[in-house]
């Protein structure tokens, strides 16, 4: 005798900065939906919505609030002295842990959104992604103070300072792995809903800085379009691409937008649901 074993399902937000708030429309649509989230896996700006899910919580609209809260005033604070010590080391002396922005405002905004949470206290797993400063390396992040793993996985090289955990400098896990759906795969989802963001590309370049901007953007999109291609090929997992599209560039202050960015998250997400029906269905009548 056989029974039907119900697929454990995924969900992989990507780095993307600001875009990472429509991770709370896909929410919306997959709770409206009633399709089971068993664990979370995100980098950067994914992490925030991540967490929101993780601890449970069901109001996608409260967790957009909390979201637009902590995100308020965090690239506001310059951090004057230590651009004159990446620029003239030898007279000012340089810090390793160098960032544009000072970060008491983002780690006091990170300390009130998860207190003392640890990932062992979470409703489901989850798994962050960080980035070694020294080796490069891909660092998962899967246990401790959830607080710690926030702060490095959003570490965005130059801008914040990295953050040191078990004696490892960490920053930005985009840098090393901007969909880390290979984490999904490894804690063994069978259906990964994975939620990446491309950059927009300038209709016209006007300067040598527009032109690393856009240079650095098709690159981006190609590794993003390449990571969604390879995991389809190798059936580890069944992989959708959620994609939103926003019809323009946005800015990490650009808060206004906040509105338009989770409605395009849910948008995408829906454009996702009948095949991720057939999916779980399919799954669901394999015997195991």
């Amino acid at each position: 005798m056989s029974t039907a074993r119900r697929p454990k399902v995924a969900m992989v937000i990507g780095s993307g900065g600001l875009r990472c708030v429509s991770a709370y429309g896909a929410l919306q649509v997959l709770q409206r939906e009633n399709i089971p989230i068993d664990m979370v896996v995100a980098c950067s700006g994914g992490a925030m919505c991540a967490y929101w899910i993780a601890t449970g919580h069901v109001d996608a609209a409260e967790g957009v609030a909390r979201f637009e809260q902590g995100w308020l005033g965090t690239f506001d604070n310059v951090a004057y002295g230590k651009i004159l010590g990446a620029l003239f080391p030898r007279l000012f002396g340089f810090d390793p842990k160098f960032g544009l922005m000072k970060d008491e405002s983002v780690n006091r905004a990170l300390a009130d959104y998860v207190g003392e949470t640890r990932f062992e206290d979470l409703k489901l797993p989850m798994h962050y992604v960080a980035t070694d400063v020294i080796s490069g390396d891909k660092v998962i992040l899967s246990k401790g103070r959830v607080f710690d793993a926030m702060r490095a996985t959003i570490s965005i090289p130059l801008v914040f300072p990295p953050w040191e955990i078990d004696g490892r400098m960490l920053m930005d896990g985009a840098v090393s792995n901007p969909l880390p759906v290979d984490v999904a795969i490894r804690e063994g989802a069978d259906i990964i809903i994975a939620i990446g963001f491309e950059e927009e590309l300038q209709p016209g370049i006007a300067s040598g800085l527009g032109l690393v901007k856009q240079v650095t953007n098709v690159a981006i999109n190609h590794l993003l379009r390449a990571q969604y291609a390879f995991y389809s090929m190798v059936h580890h997992a069944e992989v959708i691409a959620v994609i939103p599209d926003f019809g323009a560039e946005v800015g990490l202050k650009d808060m206004h937008l906040i509105p338009h960015l989770v409605e395009q998250g849910a948008l995408a997400t829906e454009r996702e649901v009948p095949y991720l029906r057939r999916l779980l269905q399919a799954h669901a009548g394999v015997a195991t």
